[in-house]
């Protein structure tokens, strides 16, 4: 996708507190991420306090790369050392030692499996996490919050961007279910979704923290000063709802709402008021952006003074948002591809400036979301090539939109809920199908 920035005031964020059906969390096991080195041991209590916290089993998992030499003008290559079954062997041993020295309990360790494998090592554990539907994916981030792993200092970051288990980066030290906690959220379904994550894993008693960081809200600027008053209204309306939503028998909640650049400003409140966790999603928009994953989640994994939970931001929770209500399959009609073009002019009338949600789904690398709270401008279809071509912002003018195309189409349908109304714009294609949902 392509864009262009256009001047124009932040949305409240109660637009964006809209209903959704609660989405469980993944309910898999425990799994630890080790190398076997000091950097890891952090993860061992933890792991085994989450796991009878939750009522779950724990795995331990490891990966080992192939040895590889650079070479002149070409990319390194394997050399001839030990065989993979050789290097699997050698650190199932010190995992498993690793593994002994801290959970002393014979009986205790037999239970934890141990799954060492050859390859890129954070590709190899996020296929591992997606194969269990991990509850949670536990690693180390060293002392002094420095990722000291030998699986590399951006593991965390990797883990996130090419996975979609929750990910908790544990700092040194802490031994204990989190009771306190800081809960960043923009009231997106998202930063709602990484609650429900969350606050399995903390103290029945815990008290958390919901921070919400708007931008500046000068009231010097002229014109300003109404949407700042009604800036700060809609995120106290939208605190009361979401900790509505969010209540716990035991657990205390709290607000707080601060105003500037979101990660900097989150660190400054850490460290002046310690937390034993901080959780973010990763507003990730899609597999691309999810490459730069945002700032306020890179920020806090390299730089909190506390351990760190992410969850990643994907389609997968509208996914199953949308599971948990399926669309009788008489409310969807196909539109032949004939007559696509005039049919896809329509439907943007109907629904020209209606915020959206696009995401993919792919075969080979899963369900992604490209974008939310999009405004419809204009969609197009070209015959010869097959490619359907969607536009969001305030006009389809060249420079003042986003667009995406998607080729290779094989058939596009409307989907309307039970009262009529269009809901869903899902087109079939090569390797996938792409939605554009319309959002509440």
């Amino acid at each position: 996708m392509r864009a262009t920035e256009t001047a124009s005031p932040p949305k409240a964020p109660m637009e964006f507190l809209a209903p959704l059906s609660p989405v469980q969390p993944p309910h898999g096991p425990v799994l630890i991420a080790s190398d076997a080195s000091d950097a890891s041991d952090a993860t061992f209590p933890v792991a085994r306090l989450l796991a009878s916290h939750t009522g779950t089993s724990i795995e331990v998992m490891s990966a080992v790369p192939l040895a590889s030499i650079p070479m002149y003008a070409f990319d390194a290559m394997p050399t001839l050392g030990l065989t993979s079954a050789e290097l699997i062997a050698q650190r199932t041993a010190q995992v498993r030692g690793q593994l002994a020295r801290l959970v002393p309990d014979s009986a205790e360790r037999a239970a934890w499996p141990v799954t060492v494998r050859s390859g890129e090592p954070v590709r190899e554990i996020v296929q591992r996490a997606r194969e269990l539907d991990a509850r949670v994916l536990v690693v180390g981030r060293g002392r002094h919050g420095m990722l000291e792993r030998t699986m590399g200092g951006e593991s965390v970051l990797r883990l996130l961007q090419l996975g979609e288990t929750p990910v908790l980066a544990v700092e040194h030290g802490l031994e204990r279910l989190p009771r306190r906690v800081v809960l960043a959220t923009d009231f997106s379904a998202f930063s709602v979704y990484a609650a429900y994550v969350a606050l399995p894993l903390c103290a029945p008693d815990a008290t958390v923290e919901l921070v919400h960081v708007a931008p500046n809200l000068t009231e010097q600027a002229p014109g300003l000063g109404d949407f700042a008053n009604e800036y700060r209204t809609q995120v106290q309306a939208s605190f009361r709802a979401l900790t509505e939503r969010l209540a716990q028998r035991e657990m205390t909640f709290e607000t707080t709402l601060l105003e500037g650049n979101a990660s900097a400003r989150l660190i400054e409140h850490l460290q002046r008021h310690p937390a034993d966790l901080v959780v973010t999603a990763t507003h990730g928009y899609g597999f691309l952006r999810r490459l730069m994953l945002g700032s306020v989640a890179a920020v806090l994994v390299r730089s909190a003074p506390c351990s760190v939970l992410c969850v990643p931001a994907t389609a997968r929770t509208h996914a199953a948002a949308r599971a948990q209500t399926p669309v009788p399959s008489d409310l969807s009609r196909v539109i032949p591809l004939d007559a696509l073009d005039a049919q896809l002019a329509a439907f943007t009338e109907r629904h020209r400036g209606h915020a959206c949600t696009v995401a993919v789904h792919r075969r080979d690398i899963g369900t992604h979301a490209l974008g939310h709270h999009l405004a419809l401008a204009g969609m197009s279809y070209e015959a010869a090539g097959r490619i359907l071509t969607m536009s969001f912002g305030p006009s389809e003018e060249p420079g003042n939109h986003l667009s995406h195309q998607v080729p290779g189409c094989e058939q596009v349908e409307v989907v309307s809920d039970a009262s009529g109304r269009e809901r869903r714009l899902l087109v079939k294609h090569v390797g996938g199908e792409t939605e554009l949902q319309l959002e509440p």
